[in-house]
């Protein structure tokens, strides 16, 4: 009785068709572990790109601030109230202050420095996002070439299964959705990282643009109407961004942040 009973595993080991959907689902789970791994250190970039993006912001608001620093409004030296506190109260260092354009000379060092610093900053800042979008690119290519490489097994295999056989495994799968709910996960992985990269890129140049604007004439309008869209996003699709952080595993989302 032993003996059949080993005759009849090893002849289901045997069976040309158990192989070749132990193969196909080895490719799959291979797969998944992929890309779920190369998606999961996609998505943190994602988010310390956000991060970035509010230290950016930051030195905008900061420059903002800066310049307007340099427009605050001047006395109303046709008061005549103001104009007689002057005239009692004229001395070298009341001559200084006037000549300075009604400011001191202390804080409009410190306003340069602080202008300065900002602009420092956001270049840096500029540095660094570029850096992490080419990461991005390369992860989106490690994804692209792990997913045709699974097809290209899949495909190898396939092509050396006779039609019967072919047929069986059709069958059999056709009872397990979570192959194909796997390789459909993937390329959408694929696909919403492509997006993601693209919608980045877009923010990056404009960020870039605002920056390269930046200058000691740059009207109040102007500077208001920069934070604002730093602050918008406006090429970032938050549906999309939604998609992709509930293609991250739950257990894994706390990972990205």
């Amino acid at each position: 009785m032993a003996s059949s009973g080993t005759i009849a595993v090893s002849g289901a080991n045997d069976d040309p068709v158990s192989k070749k959907k132990c193969e196909l689902e080895k490719i799959h789970c291979e797969l998944g572990g992929n890309m779920t791994g190369i998606f999961l250190d996609f998505m943190t970039k994602t988010a310390k790109y956000e991060e970035l993006v509010d230290v950016g912001k930051r030195f905008l608001i900061g420059f903002h601030g800066a310049i307007e620093k340099f427009r605050s409004s001047e006395f109303q030296k046709t008061s005549e109230n103001v104009a007689v506190t002057i005239g009692a109260n004229w001395n070298d260092r009341m001559k200084v202050y006037v000549e300075a354009g009604y400011r001191h000379h202390q804080q409009s060092v410190q306003n340069i420095s602080n202008l300065h610093i900002c602009v420092l900053g956001l270049q840096d800042h500029l540095k660094k996002v570029e850096t992490l979008l080419d990461e991005l690119v390369c992860l989106m290519e490690d994804a692209i070439g792990v997913s045709q490489a699974a097809n290209q097994s899949i495909t190898a295999l396939l092509d050396d299964t006779p039609s019967e056989e072919m047929l069986c495994l059709v069958r059999s799968f056709e009872e397990e959705t979570k192959h194909i709910h796997l390789q459909d996960t993937s390329i959408s992985q694929v696909i919403i990282m492509r997006v993601i990269s693209d919608m980045l890129k877009l923010d990056c140049d404009m960020q870039k643009n605002i920056v390269g604007a930046l200058n000691l004439k740059t009207s109040s309008p102007e500077l208001e109407s920069y934070c604002l869209m730093w602050d918008l996003h406006p090429y970032i699709n938050d549906d999309v961004m939604h998609l992709a952080w509930r293609l991250v595993p739950p257990q894994d989302q706390r990972l990205c942040h």
